[in-house]
């Protein structure tokens, strides 16, 4: 390979001596000597290292259940609502006296004797008589009152749901590691370079 390397300079060399206007001396072994004389000389590629982040498990997402919650609660609650129970009142009744006419005031022609003997005739007032009579009044009439039975009350237990289900989504975020790797930073060349000797 290196004498391939070598057989192809020297034609590029002779070949640009030819175009500069030189000739080319003569050399022994096929070798290039003196100031018009030229060699391949070739860079390596020039690497570097570089740090890069990458994915060692993905993110995860988890769902999770989350059952309900229940509570016992005590409320009051009504047995019997509340009544009215009607109660009759019979009239009341009293006995009164009272004073009534009997007759009333009158006047009357009466004749009689004298002590002499002779007859006579005068007006006399007869006066109003009056009597009394019982009667039974009413004092008060009939009515009717209600009594007023309360509400009776009680308690009960129930059960309540306090929360509902829920569903909670829970993610685990994704795990990264660094790692290094080389990369090319330039690559290498080749470049005709004047010999010197």
């Amino acid at each position: 390979m290196a004498s391939r390397v070598l057989s192809l300079g020297g034609i590029a060399a002779t070949a640009l001596l030819g175009a500069l206007g030189f000739a080319a001396p003569a050399a022994a072994g096929g070798g290039c000597y003196g100031s018009s004389c030229y060699k391949l000389v070739t860079t390596p590629p020039v690497y570097g290292t570089v740090e890069e982040s990458y994915v060692t498990r993905p993110e995860r997402t988890f769902s999770r259940v989350i059952p309900a919650e229940y509570d016992t609660v005590v409320e009051k609650v009504m047995v019997q609502p509340e009544r009215r129970i009607a109660r009759r009142i019979p009239a009341q009744y009293q006995t009164v006296s009272e004073k009534v006419l009997i007759a009333p005031a009158t006047r009357r022609w009466e004749v009689s004797r004298d002590a002499y003997g002779q007859t006579t005739g005068c007006w006399v007032d007869v006066p109003a008589q009056y009597g009394y009579q019982q009667r039974t009044v009413e004092v008060s009439p009939a009515s009717v009152e209600y009594d007023v039975v309360p509400a009776v009350y009680g308690q009960r237990s129930r059960r309540v749901m306090v929360r509902a289900t829920q569903v909670v989504h829970e993610t685990i975020p994704a795990e990264y590691a660094t790692r290094q790797r080389q990369v090319l930073v330039s690559p290498g060349s080749q470049q005709w370079a004047r010999a010197r000797y």
